[in-house]
């Protein structure tokens, strides 16, 4: 488990030691949320404490939080790594302001919240949290319904399944140091599971004119997972598929914010990801198999997306 303490008031004045934690404080924010300006707001500064725990490129942390205040700008949203979090507060509240609406996150409710969403954040008082990070290649193999949400809110006393995901991650606490690498896998999919069943739960039941889009978008990602073996996907592919224009096919993949290509890429990655972690095959097979030019694709695209070279993943988190 990696910690980051808070730097008590006398140690914040000799000016050192309190730089240095609230570097990592500041470190830690950007590589296990999201990348942010941040600002201490309490009366007397300081920086707030972390345990993290990984499940594979899941990443669960929790936090406790001085006051303080956040923005997050659409430059820092556009370089980042496409992901979701989840958040769940302890004690403690955290406001969350983006150009679409505002939210209160208090105890009793599970936001998730895309890495794409940009805005502004404030912690009025000392709070305890979770989050959890999901790259979207993670998710990628999953049915979440429609579309992966910017934002959704859910209340965990009337969505089972937002309290089953809760009651998950409170499980891995006391079991993680004692898994193997096949049960930390297993136990990640098991997390996914329910991460998809939740915004499928989440989304409206109804159907009209205008989740046109969204559900053919959906259609059109299971063809991509069907053929992703083939070769190069092209959107002529999918326009004959489903019998719409070329022109179609771009605003499905909009209507999500997604694009067909990021789309494919992400589907080409998890089926990478997983012959990483349950096979013995050579990177360049892999490679082959999964429509990347060679080896060396597979790396640079890998490690945009997971931070290690493909050989250090399976290193770390291989079971073959």
């Amino acid at each position: 488990m990696t910690q980051v303490r808070s730097a008590p008031p006398s140690v914040a004045k000799q000016g050192t030691s309190f730089d240095e934690l609230d570097a990592r404080w500041r470190d830690a924010v950007h590589d296990r949320l999201a990348p942010m300006d941040l600002r201490s707001t309490g009366a007397i500064p300081g920086v707030g404490s972390l345990e993290a725990r990984d499940l594979g490129d899941l990443l669960i942390t929790d936090w406790q939080c001085p006051e303080a205040e956040g923005v997050r700008s659409t430059s820092a949203a556009r370089n980042d790594a496409d992901a979701l979090v989840l958040f769940t507060v302890t004690t403690g509240r955290q406001i969350i302001q983006t150009p679409e609406k505002t939210v209160v996150l208090r105890p009793g409710v599970l936001l998730v919240m895309s890495t794409r969403a940009t805005g502004n954040f404030v912690i009025p008082e000392a709070a305890t949290k979770r989050t959890l990070r999901v790259p979207l290649t993670a998710l990628a193999p999953y049915d979440t319904g429609v579309g992966i949400p910017d934002f959704l809110l859910l209340d965990t006393r009337e969505n089972r399944l937002a309290q089953l995901t809760q009651d998950f991650m409170s499980g891995v606490d006391a079991q993680l140091d004692r898994l193997t690498p096949t049960e930390v896998e297993g136990a990640r999919g098991a997390l996914l599971t329910l991460i998809a069943g939740m915004i499928r739960s989440g989304h409206a039941p109804d159907v009209n004119e205008t989740d046109f889009l969204p559900f053919l978008r959906k259609q059109m990602e299971r063809w991509i997972a069907d053929h992703v073996t083939e070769g190069v996907i092209r959107v002529g592919d999918l326009a004959a598929a489903y019998n719409v224009a070329a022109r179609t096919v771009h605003r499905a993949f909009a209507a999500t914010g997604d694009t067909m290509g990021s789309v494919v890429r992400a589907h080409r990655l998890a089926a990478a990801r997983n012959d990483l972690v349950h096979t013995a095959a050579s990177v360049a097979a892999i490679a082959h198999r999964w429509g990347f030019c060679d080896a060396s694709h597979l790396g640079r695209e890998f490690r945009r997306e997971f931070a290690m070279s493909p050989g250090d993943y399976r290193a770390a988190h291989g079971i073959a």
